[in-house]
């Protein structure tokens, strides 16, 4: 039997609604709201003869264990997970120039969504995460990524170091980031194949996992704050290699 989950907030169910509606098993429905995005919305999943369901506001607060769901939530199949063979295939694939994220460790799921956000606005192909010691795809992480999680492929893998030996055997370059870096962000080509490697909170980057990295950039701090938070961090690394590909 296929797993299921709770989403919620409009970003998220109309990504999902758009990109895998298949996947919607239940559109819960606040009682009495009537936004014009909502009403949109619900044309879209009538045209995909979706079970829609109205509830109160009470029990879409139980149902989502939130309280700033914007009066809808849908009940979804979890994607078929993809692997580290998944991508390895895509990467043989001719005519490719990819952009991959490897989020080393990202344990706050707020943190987490809005890395996935930013990845998918700004072209990434592939994110990567640990299987162990990342924050799981859960409703939260759905929320604040607008419903990226439903549209980029994430990838868990066992053994970040050995993953990033079998990109590079593909010809990717792996660029990790540490604020004790020499070189600027900027000061490395990224036009190439690209998979760009960032740190836990606090922690930053596990040292294997850097050492394993072909080069270390820094992103250039002006003012007395020492670090920066890893997904803000992360938009400003993406942003860099879309800059450089345009």
């Amino acid at each position: 039997m296929a797993q299921t989950k709770i989403i919620y907030c409009m970003h998220a169910v109309l990504a999902a609604l758009e990109h895998h509606p298949e996947n919607i098993l239940t559109l819960f429905c606040q009682e009495k709201e009537e936004s014009i995005r909502f009403k949109e919305l619900l044309v879209k999943a009538k045209a995909n003869a979706l079970d829609i369901q109205t509830v109160s506001r009470v029990k879409l607060d139980k149902l989502t264990a939130a309280s700033h769901h914007q009066g809808i939530a849908a009940k979804i199949r979890v994607k078929v997970a993809l692997g580290e063979k998944d991508l390895i295939a895509w990467l043989d694939e001719p005519s490719k120039k990819p952009l991959l994220l490897i989020l080393d460790g990202v344990q706050d799921p707020h943190n987490l969504g809005a890395c996935l956000r930013s990845a998918e606005a700004l072209g990434v192909d592939w994110v990567v995460v640990p299987k162990a010691n990342s924050a799981p795809l859960n409703a939260t992480v759905s929320k604040v990524a607008c419903g990226a999680d439903q549209i980029l492929p994430v990838v868990e893998v066992a053994n970040i170091v050995r993953f990033i030996k079998q990109i590079q055997d593909k010809g990717v370059w792996v660029v990790g980031t540490a604020a004790e870096a020499e070189i600027p962000l900027s000061r490395i080509d990224l036009k190439r194949h690209t998979a760009i490697v960032m740190g836990a909170e606090g922690k930053g980057i596990k040292r294997l996992t850097l050492e394993s990295c072909d080069e270390i950039a820094k992103i250039p701090l002006q003012g007395t704050v020492s670090s920066l938070n890893v997904s803000v961090a992360t938009g400003i690394c993406l942003y860099e290699c879309v800059r450089q590909r345009l």
